[in-house]
């Protein structure tokens, strides 16, 4: 990445201009950014750098959550809660699947019919 690549990337992710107006910033060509953004390795470093701004933000974000969690509107803290253990991998089942477990159930009830008829045998005796 050239110095006029890295200088397009940032203004593209941490400003709302335009490519015409980056292109003018940095004095070059608007097709030239057009082009960069053609290129793999271009589109990496955006991706890259997309990833640190977004890193930077999280601790920020996870103490404003933290806040919401005591938050006195009980919706608000219900909402908090719940996003805190979605994002814990508590997220709840919505959908069970019942299995037809036929077999299954005719084992056991095999099994118990035999308990039953040695239950049977001993009040016999």
């Amino acid at each position: 990445m050239n110095e006029k690549q890295q200088k397009c990337i940032n203004l593209m992710i941490a400003t709302n201009k335009t490519q015409k107006q980056i292109a003018q910033e940095i004095q070059v060509n608007e097709n030239t950014i057009t082009n960069w953004k053609k290129d793999k390795e271009f589109i990496k470093a955006i991706e890259q750098n997309i990833k640190e701004n977004f890193s930077s933000l999280a601790l920020d974000a996870q103490k404003e959550l933290k806040k919401l969690l005591k938050s006195k509107n009980e919706y608000i803290k219900i909402q908090a809660v719940k996003d805190v253990l979605d994002r814990a991998g508590f997220k709840p089942i919505e959908k069970r699947e019942i299995k037809d477990d036929t077999e299954k159930t005719k084992k056991i009830n095999a099994i118990s019919e035999i308990l039953n008829q040695m239950q049977s045998v001993d009040d016999e005796q």
